[in-house]
C-alpha cells in the first residue's frame, strides 16, 4: 500500500505515458517526486545504441528545472499498457547516487508499494564510502565491553580493514542503529591456530576457548590453518 502522494505521482506518470506514448521510441514515462510536492515528468527515448530512460530523463529535467528541490520518490510507467514498472538495474544505480533513500513505486505481490532504491539495490557500490571512514559492523553484546575498554579488538575472515579512521556500528534487534567514532591501530592476518591467550584477553573474552567458540559461531568450518586478521582499535 502507498500514500495517497504516491498514488498522485502514479497517475502523473500514467498520464504522460499514455499521452507521448507511440509504441516505438518513446514507450516508458517517469514521474519525480520533490520534496516541496512537485511533479518532474521524463520521456524514455529508444535508440539502438542504447537511450536514456524515463527515470534518467525525468532526472535531467529535474536538474535543469529544480535541482534546488530534492527528489523524493519516483515511478515509471510503460506506455502501451499503462502498467506501473520497476526501474531497471542502471537506474537503480543512477538514482542510489543521488539518494539511497529515494523511495520506488514498485508492484509486488501485495500491489503497490514504495521501497527505497537502497532497498531495490542492496550491496550496491556507494562512491560515498570511497576513502571515508571504515564502518566496521559488531554485535550489539559487544557494546558495553568496548565502551569500557574490555574489548579492544577483532577477529575477523574476508572482511579485511586498514589502519586509519572508523566508526564501530551496532545494529540492534531493536532496530537502533548506534556508531561509535573509532580507529583501527593496527591490522595483522596470522593462521587461526597462532591465535594465544593474550588475544582472546584483547578481543573480551575470558579464555582461548571462548574465543575459538565465538570464531565456530561467526564463521562455521573455520579451520585452523585459515587465516584471520586481528583488528586492533581504540575507540574516540
Amino acid at each position: 500500500m502507498i500514500t495517497h502522494e504516491l498514488r498522485e505521482l502514479a497517475a502523473s506518470a500514467k498520464e504522460h505515458a499514455a499521452r507521448f506514448n507511440d509504441g516505438n521510441d518513446h514507450t516508458v514515462s517517469a514521474a519525480l517526486l520533490t520534496a516541496s510536492g512537485r511533479h518532474v515528468l521524463g520521456l524514455n527515448a529508444f535508440h539502438f545504441l542504447g537511450g536514456p530512460c524515463g527515470e534518467v530523463s525525468a532526472l535531467a529535467a529535474h536538474a535543469a528545472t529544480c535541482p534546488e528541490d530534492p527528489v523524493r520518490a519516483v515511478v515509471a510507467v510503460y506506455g502501451p499498457t499503462g502498467s506501473v514498472i520497476p526501474p531497471c538495474g542502471k537506474c537503480r544505480q543512477v538514482l542510489f547516487d543521488l539518494d539511497p533513500g529515494i523511495q520506488c513505486v514498485v508492484r509486488t505481490s501485495n500491489g503497490f508499494e514504495a521501497p527505497t532504491v537502497a532497498e531495490l539495490l542492496p550491496n550496491a557500490f556507494d562512491w560515498r564510502n570511497l576513502g571515508g571512514d571504515q564502518r566496521v559492523y559488531m554485535w550489539e553484546g559487544y557494546e558495553e565491553a568496548i565502551r569500557s575498554g574490555a574489548k579492544r579488538q577483532t577477529i575477523r575472515v574476508d572482511d579485511p580493514f586498514r589502519g586509519g579512521g572508523a566508526q564501530l556500528v551496532f545494529e540492534k534487534e531493536s532496530g537502533v542503529t548506534v556508531t561509535m567514532p573509532a580507529r583501527i591501530v593496527s591490522v595483522a592476518t596470522i593462521q587461526r591456530s597462532s591465535l594465544t591467550e593474550e588475544h582472546a584477553k584483547l578481543d573480551g573474552f575470558a579464555s582461548l576457548g571462548e574465543l575459538h567458540e565465538a570464531l565456530d559461531a561467526h564463521y562455521p568450518g573455520l579451520a585452523p590453518e585459515d587465516p584471520v586478521d586481528v583488528v586492533s582499535f581504540e575507540i574516540g
